[in-house]
Formats: structure tokens, sequence, C-alpha cells
């Protein structure tokens, strides 16, 4: 078919709804105007439902329209799921529901949890493609750089998440778990699939896929959450803000302040305002590139965060990258980039420049447009 005669569906309302840091419905807002700006007829499902259009293609962020997607797919229309989370984590229950269906496509944004989704669901179409940012909604604003470091995100009470654990889990059980986040702390680098392997080869372990699932939802964000803590506190002596929920005060002491409550539409301008702005990459996004990275670069705030392959390779030495263990080193250059503005506008404008060339949403429909021709 005709790059012209083209028409997507985009699930959802094509709204500016959602959470500060969930905000799943400007996601797909920002899709659809992406496949606009590639010359493509796109319209959010409710449109065409409306106007009785039948669309060549629909995309759904997540489980956004799940009420519907039998009805497509079995009127033979292709409906691709763009998850934003490992699915091992989130939505698994979903994607195994749907694999079926020829013409379900699972977008995957976890690039790691590739093996894995062959190993258990081998007849799953997939494939993997980060997510992008939207550059009519962050932009860069000539407003001073009042904050010196920020980070924004949440925690949960991670001590209580593996009390509970211990409680509702046989001994053993719960002794691998916590086997799995010594190693995940202490070799950040690695997926659960690439720790699974390990301990695979070591002890014969054999995971069904109910397990892993289990494994995955179990400890991905306890993980996250003491590698968030364990970078926040290496920087206690700084003039850090932390823009998030959750009982940070039990963890962090020193210079920190918290500050909660707000909007997305506040986080723009505090990114903004920010000299430095912190990342540590979901355990679960394992080999994805998260909208943090990309809104930050975007409004050209330098980004300091650990290690990780896949930023090396998107962002090259715009992203400041330290020691993803201990974070002996984050102190260090977190004061030479304040001391050193240039320095620090020389990497955050070669970031910006890179998002804008590569990673909009507008790219992530070229990409999906590719994909399906």
């Amino acid at each position: 078919m005709n790059k012209e005669n083209l028409i997507v569906a985009i699930h959802g309302d094509n709204s500016e709804l959602g959470g500060r840091y969930n905000a799943l419905a400007s996601f797909s807002k920002a899709l659809l105007e992406g496949f606009k700006q590639n010359g493509i007829k796109a319209l959010t499902t409710k449109e065409c439902f409306e106007n009785k259009i039948t669309p060549d293609l629909a995309i759904a962020l997540n489980a956004t329209g799940l009420p519907i997607w039998k009805d497509i797919l079995e009127a033979g229309i292709p409906n691709i799921m763009w998850n934003t989370d490992s699915i091992f984590y989130q939505n698994f229950e979903i994607v195994q529901q749907f694999s079926s269906y020829k013409n379900f496509t699972l977008f995957n944004s976890s690039f790691e949890d590739t093996p894995a989704i062959l190993h258990y669901l081998p007849n799953l179409v997939n494939g993997y493609i980060p997510g992008g940012t939207d550059l009519d909604f962050w932009k860069k604003q000539d407003v001073k750089k009042e904050y010196d470091i920020t980070f924004f995100g949440s925690i949960d009470d991670y001590d209580s998440r593996i009390a509970q654990l211990k409680e509702s889990m046989p001994d053993l059980v719960f002794k691998l778990m916590m086997d799995f986040c010594e190693v995940a702390l202490s070799y950040p680098e690695l997926s659960l699939w690439q720790i699974y392997q390990l301990f695979k080869k070591q002890i014969d372990l054999n995971l069904d896929v109910t397990q892993y699932v289990l494994l995955s939802k179990s400890i991905s964000y306890i993980i996250t959450y003491k590698q968030r803590v364990k970078m926040i506190q290496a920087l206690k002596d700084f003039n850090l803000t932390i823009f998030g929920e959750g009982p940070w005060e039990k963890y962090i002491s020193g210079n920190i302040k918290l500050v909660k409550g707000g909007d997305i539409r506040e986080t723009v301008n505090l990114m903004n305002k920010s000299k430095i702005t912190l990342h540590s990459n979901p355990f679960h996004l394992a080999g994805g590139i998260h909208d943090r990275v990309l809104n930050a670069s975007a409004v050209e705030t330098m980004v300091l965060t650990g290690l990780n392959r896949t930023l090396k390779r998107a962002f090259g030495d715009s992203i400041v990258f330290c020691d993803p263990v201990n974070y002996q080193d984050i102190a260090e250059k977190a004061d030479f980039f304040l001391k050193n503005e240039d320095a620090r506008q020389e990497k955050a404008q070669t970031a910006s420049k890179i998002v804008k060339e590569k990673h909009k949403w507008s790219d992530r429909a070229k990409s999906i447009l590719e994909i399906i021709d």
C-alpha cells in the first residue's frame, strides 16, 4: 500500500493526561503527531470508530485501548503493542493472551528482553524500538539554572518489599531472589535474563515462564530503588534536589532536598532550571533508553548516570558516565561539571543535537513504517 493511502490508528483519546512520570497519554499523542510529520494519515481509534474509518494499522502504548484489540485483530487489522517497560515486569499476561494472533506484534522497549521473549514466546512477532521525546513539549527555556543537581523519580519502601517477599515465599525461593538482587547490584550492566543464564549454568536453575515473570515482578523495583538510593546518597554533600514521591526520607541524608507533588508540565520547567540531572536506568529497562535521558537532553540539561552500554552507543561522550557499582567517582565528576559551565554546556548541547536528529517520536514513527513496509 502506498504511504499516501495508509491510515494509522493510535489507541488513546489524544489528550495530555497522565501521571507525573508516566505520561502514557502524552506518548500516544506525540506518536500520532509523529506519524503525521511523516506524511501519514493518523487518527485515534476513537476518531476512526466515530467516523466509520477502517485503519490499516493500530498501535497501542502498553495496554491502551485493550477492550477493542480483539475486534481489531479479528477484523484482520494488524495491532502493535508497544510496551514501555519490560513485558516480564508489566503486561506479560496481555502479551501472552494475544500472541496467538498472527497480526499481533510486540515492540519491546527493553532490548535485553529479546532472548527471553524468543525463549518463552517463540511464536510472537516482536522487535525492539526505544521510546522517543516530544520536542514540542520538551523545549529549552531561557531560564536561570538555579538547581545544581536534580533527580526526577520516585521510590517505594524496598525494605518493606523485601520483608513481604520473605514472609510470603519459601526460604529457598526468597534466598534465590536476594541472590539475584545481589548480582544485579554488583554487576549493573547485566539484565535479568543474563543473570538467570549465570544461575542456570552454575546451579542448573530452570525457570518456567510463570516463575520467570514472578521473579521479574518481585525484584525489579527492589534493584531499581536500591540503585537510585546508592547513586543519590553518593552526592549527599551536594545541593541535590529530588522531585518525586515515596519514603525518600528513610534512605537519604546530608544536603539532599526532597520536593513532592507536581505535574509533568512543571517538570519541563524544573529540568530546564537544572545544571545537572541524574539518571539511574531501571533494572527492567535493560538495553533501553529511558525518556528521562531524552527529555533532559532535549532541553539541554547535562545528564550524569552510571555507565550504560546502550546510552554510550547512542550518545557517546555527550552524557557523563560514572562507576555504576559504588559511584566512587560521581562526586568528583559532579563537582567538575558544576564548576566548568562551558564543558557542561558542550555536553548538553551535543546530546540535544543527537536527540533532535535521532530520537523524536517522528523518528520512531518512521522506524515503524520501515518495519511494516
